[in-house]
């Protein structure tokens, strides 16, 4: 079981950068609609909470029936993912041009859901996915 929890972290840390069409497939699409780049943004911003929560909880759920072994590792790994969600995110914002705060704020979506299904699926080992994990 604990080499389980190493996979939790390896899968981020050895991945390339997102690839363009990761990014912007799936629920981006109804923000993609907006008119201006604050609105694509703030859209994306909201869908970036709503699976920022859902990560949260997944966590405090693999937490509580974790050991104390495990509670380490995934305490671990959750830090190390955020530093690197944040600087692969960063990667995009710090390019030229306001397309670059919304590649960056799609970056932020796009991991946060995978991260978030990805610890949904270790608290469910059986069943399909959850809800927007497809």
């Amino acid at each position: 079981m604990k080499n389980f929890y190493v996979l939790l972290v390896l899968p981020a840390l050895l991945s390339p950068k997102l690839s363009h069409a990761q990014m912007y497939s799936g629920e981006y699409q109804q923000c993609n609609q907006a008119i201006s780049t604050i609105d694509i943004i703030e859209c994306v911003g909201k869908l970036t909470k709503k699976w920022d929560t859902r990560l949260n909880q997944a966590y405090k759920d693999l937490m509580e029936r974790s050991n104390d072994a495990q509670k380490a590792s995934l305490k671990t790994s959750q830090r190390l993912w955020i530093q690197y969600r944040d600087a692969n995110c960063g990667f995009y914002a710090d390019a030229d041009g306001t397309i670059s705060r919304i590649q960056a704020s799609e970056c932020l979506r796009h991991m946060t859901m995978q991260r978030s299904c990805e610890m949904e699926a270790a608290n469910r080992w059986e069943g399909g996915p959850e809800p927007g994990c497809e």
